[in-house]
């Protein structure tokens, strides 16, 4: 099954079809409506945990094709907020310390007494090895 798009004034207008459900509602594919190449979103597209994706459709190189068009996109300082708040109220272990620049969970800082500690997940300590 093939996609297509429908374009009004040069832009796409809503999401691509298959062409079956075109003809199913048409009895053929409509003139304004364009090939369409799905594209899925390229693995490493996210490089901060404050981005988003955005998918946009635009024309491809060959000038008729449109295709899905992938882009990062960074947080309002609004959506930021909130998911730094949505991830506080998630710790993965007591007295876990959030990074808030990298949503990275960490343990709270070892003591530096110079005794030899590891850190216990499920109390949230650190303690002394024995």
């Amino acid at each position: 099954m093939a996609l297509y798009i429908k374009i009004e004034n040069g832009k796409p207008i809503n999401h691509p079809a298959f062409d079956d459900n075109l003809i199913a509602a048409y009895g053929y594919i409509p003139s304004e409506w364009s090939p369409f190449n799905r594209i899925g979103c390229p693995d490493g597209l996210i490089t901060s945990p404050f981005q988003k994706v955005e998918c946009t459709y635009t024309l491809s190189s060959d000038g008729i094709t449109w295709q899905d068009n992938w882009l990062a996109i960074e947080m309002s300082d609004e959506e930021k907020m909130n998911l730094i708040s949505q991830t506080q109220s998630n710790p993965p272990f007591p007295n876990a310390v959030l990074n808030t620049t990298t949503l990275q969970w960490k343990p709270p800082s070892k003591p530096t007494d110079g005794n030899n500690y590891t850190f216990n997940f499920t109390d949230g300590i650190w303690e002394i090895k024995t």
